[in-house]
């Protein structure tokens, strides 16, 4: 179901949930709270899918369901203080947290559900070897994303 926007873009903001609050700019100089309203998403990605072969042989099934619903329960909690100090910097935001096998088509989905205008994400430091073996979401976002992508 798309945002009602009253001017201003819908910016999807893919927030890394690690990253300190007290860093977090949606946009840096080309977004204010004047000409974007923000969705911020953080994905919970489903370790079924993206464990190791090893480890998933080293911890039953039950215990992974536990471990999905511990982590989605801490990004609850770490959406709420990014909202408040958006919020507090003047953006109107919408927040969404949502499982899946991996981020970067997770928020594919979302940006699609939700029409947003414009994609914001940031780019973690990593090497060329991780980017290589794990994937890098900007990258995926780049590639696959309809929607005008903006990478920190």
């Amino acid at each position: 179901m798309p945002l009602e926007t009253d001017g201003k873009l819908t910016v999807m903001y893919a927030c890394d949930p690690y990253r300190d609050v007290n860093t977090l700019d949606p946009g840096g100089r080309f977004l204010s709270p004047d000409n974007a309203r923000l969705v911020v998403v953080m994905v919970c990605e489903v370790p079924e899918e993206n464990l190791s072969w090893f480890r998933k042989r080293l911890m039953p099934p039950h215990q992974l369901v536990r471990q999905v619903a511990a982590q989605e329960g801490e990004l609850q909690e770490r959406m709420f203080q990014v909202v408040s100090h958006l919020e507090a910097q003047g953006y109107e935001v919408d927040s969404r947290v949502r499982r899946g096998q991996g981020i970067g088509e997770v928020l594919v989905a979302v940006a699609e559900e939700l029409n947003v205008d414009l994609i914001v994400a940031e780019r973690r430091r990593q090497s060329t070897w991780q980017r290589m073996l794990v994937g890098s979401v900007t990258d995926y976002l780049n590639r696959h994303a309809r929607q005008s992508l903006l990478i920190l």
